[in-house]
């Protein structure tokens, strides 16, 4: 009964005394909780998550000896948590996540010795401070408790969870400092997440420790001092994030740090590294090296003077034989400024003019592409620089006002985005009779067209089409991962792929296209592309990250195909580990992989790309998780075919 959509109310369970397992999961279930079960001696596994269901969880769920899951995430289930959850000793996982519980977190909560999974975030309302007693839960390998109210210190006994692989505590109100023991936690390998709350003193050095640590979140808080350099010894560190602290000093050189962007450490106040756009570090002499600079000082500076006195010398009698010609000479001119460093610095007029001269007012002759919200146009600046201006079909007057000034304030926040594999995107337009978007020009076009070509397809060998899809899905993980808030494409598509002339993937139109796929005769929520849509939204008109993802597992089966997947889509959605064999869903215009990394490699994208494709959004995997289980690191491209 998982999955099924049944709607209406929860059938009562109170009388099935002999209960032993129940899966209601991803239905749309109505009721009180409460109401309609009871007791159940022998009861193993309850899961009722993602659906509709109201009341409070009854102290009689502590009855329940032998309960080894109890899920019911995602409902609207109020009121505190009962102590009496405590008394589960055989409890493996707990999942309250995304209700209305308010109150504190039961303070036995350690009791609790088989727990390995404590799912809490998402409610809101809970608060109060984490109970001291968390350490003892020694079992314990997934801790979410973000986006709470939570407050107080983070305790030092939570370094005692040995088995820890991922913590979140992200979005609270906890304040103190980090403890130094979360650097004893080396089993955390997903996430260590403490942003958004308000936390201060130093990093721990400790944090150092943990070399499997994939990535690691301190953002939005209050934290000061420098970043200890221990932090570059995380080899297994995928992503950092440092920004909005208070954060000086010098950047550690190596590690993550080498692979980091700039919005990783923005808003602190006075960092310095080498990251494009940051200020760069003054070097100073160490105290060990004062005496001997000195020394060298004294030889140096009669030297010098004589040089530079003979060199005013030399130089005053050239020019004087000079003179004229010099006087003739202009002052050398500075290079021209591209008109798009920066865009909202400008009033639009300028930029608008010279964008209309440059494209001749938009004649065809300079079109590359078209598509339902407009044509794409190739424009070379009188600079010399290139770039792909879309200009929308649709007139301020039809967006409406409001629209319009959304549609402004959303571009004007995603023209920071700044990542290898997502087209930037500078700024908008719209002045007299044309509207445009200005992007930078990617060299080889949509990967749509470069399928559908035979001689480009050969082109594009598996080592190729590997780094594409793995390009696509960094691209996907940094939006909805990475960006506060995330950002959700809403039209993943091979036309919406970008490649360089390196075959580098960089996808286009993200984030815009709920507004430029906007219809002022008939608006609705839903955007996308026929074929990429995520079946959900043929119900429902809520976009998430799993529309993404699904849409992503469509564009990783085109390119690993040569073709849009069509009806085999239906197929592995109902039986995704058999039924197709691994050539059917293998380009036959590329010679088959021999055995080794290769085939091997296109043997995990084809999973991974099926496990995107499910018809429940739940089962789809998160585009982090997509990027963990692809081992994405540029290191670990395959760059060649190995035997």
């Amino acid at each position: 009964m998982v999955g099924s959509n049944f709607t209406g109310p929860i059938p009562s369970f109170k009388n099935c005394s002999e209960l032993r397992r129940l899966r209601l999961e991803h239905n749309q279930l109505t009721g009180n909780l409460d109401e309609a079960f009871g007791v159940y001696p022998n009861l193993t596994y309850i899961d009722l998550s993602d659906n509709k269901l109201t009341g409070n969880l009854s102290p009689n769920w502590g009855k329940c000896k032998s309960l080894t899951k109890l899920s019911i995430a995602t409902n609207m289930v109020t009121g505190e948590i009962p102590k009496e959850i405590t008394q589960l000793k055989n409890l493996v996982v707990l999942d309250l996540s995304f209700n209305n519980f308010s109150g504190l977190i039961p303070e036995n909560i350690g009791d609790l010795s088989s727990l390995s999974s404590l799912q809490l975030q998402g409610n809101r309302q809970l608060s109060g401070n984490i109970p001291l007693d968390i350490g003892n839960l020694s079992n314990l390998e997934s801790l979410d408790l973000s986006m709470n109210k939570i407050e107080g210190s983070i305790p030092k006994q939570i370094g005692d969870c040995s088995r820890l692989r991922n913590l979140s505590l992200s979005t609270n109100r906890l304040n103190g400092s980090i403890p130094y023991e979360i650097g004893n936690i080396l089993s955390l390998h997903d996430l260590l997440d403490l942003s958004n709350n308000s936390l201060v003193g130093e990093i721990p050095s400790s944090l150092g420790k943990l070399m499997h640590l994939e990535r690691l979140s301190l953002s939005h808080n209050h934290l000061s001092g420098e970043i200890p350099n221990s932090l570059k010894d995380m080899m297994g560190l995928v992503s950092i994030n440092l920004s909005f602290n208070n954060l000086s000093g010098s950047l550690p050189s190596g590690g993550a740090f080498d692979k980091a962007q700039l919005q990783d450490f923005v808003n602190n106040t006075d960092l310095c590294g080498n990251i494009e756009g940051m200020q760069k570090c003054y070097v100073s002499m160490a105290e060990s090296k004062n005496k001997r600079w000195q020394n060298l000082v004294i030889i140096l500076v009669p030297t010098i003077v004589s040089t530079l006195v003979f060199s005013l010398i030399l130089f005053g009698v050239i020019s004087w034989f000079r003179r004229d010609k010099d006087t003739k000479r202009s002052n050398p001119k500075r290079g021209p400024k591209s008109p798009f460093e920066n865009l909202w610095e400008y009033d639009g007029k300028i930029v608008y003019d010279d964008i209309i001269e440059a494209a001749e007012h938009f004649d065809d002759k300079y079109c590359i592409g078209a598509g339902g919200s407009g044509k794409v146009y190739k424009v070379e600046m009188s600079s010399g620089d290139v770039f792909a201006v879309k200009k929308l079909n649709f007139w301020d007057s039809d967006m409406g006002m409001e629209n319009l000034k959304s549609f402004k304030s959303e571009v004007a926040t995603l023209t920071e985005i700044r990542h290898r594999n997502i087209v930037k995107l500078y700024g908008f337009c719209s002045r007299g009779e044309h509207t445009f978007l200005v992007y930078d020009f990617i060299e080889r076009g949509c990967l749509w067209e470069v399928l559908r070509s035979e001689e480009k397809a050969i082109e594009v060998d598996w080592v190729k089409r590997v780094e594409i899809v793995k390009g696509v899905a960094e691209a996907l993980c940094y939006l909805h991962h990475d960006c506060v808030p995330a950002i959700v494409h809403r039209d993943v598509t091979s036309k919406n792929v970008l490649l360089d002339v390196d075959f580098e993937a960089h996808v286009a139109d993200f984030g815009t296209a709920r507004f430029l796929k906007f219809d002022a005769s008939h608006s609705t929520g839903v955007v996308g592309t026929h074929g990429y849509m995520a079946p959900e939204l043929a119900y429902t008109n809520k976009v998430t990250e799993k529309c993404d993802v699904y849409s992503f597992g469509v564009v990783s089966l085109e390119v690993l195909m040569g073709r849009h997947p069509g009806e085999a889509l239906l197929s592995l959605q109902s039986s995704p580990q058999k039924g197709i064999e691994m050539k059917e869903l293998l380009d036959s215009r590329l010679a088959y992989p021999r055995r080794g990394k290769l085939l091997s490699e296109l043997s995990s994208l084809v999973s991974i790309a099926i496990s995107c494709v499910q018809a429940d959004p739940q089962l789809r995997p998160t585009m982090y998780s997509v990027c963990h289980q692809m081992g994405l690191r540029k290191s670990a491209f395959i760059r060649e075919e190995s035997v």
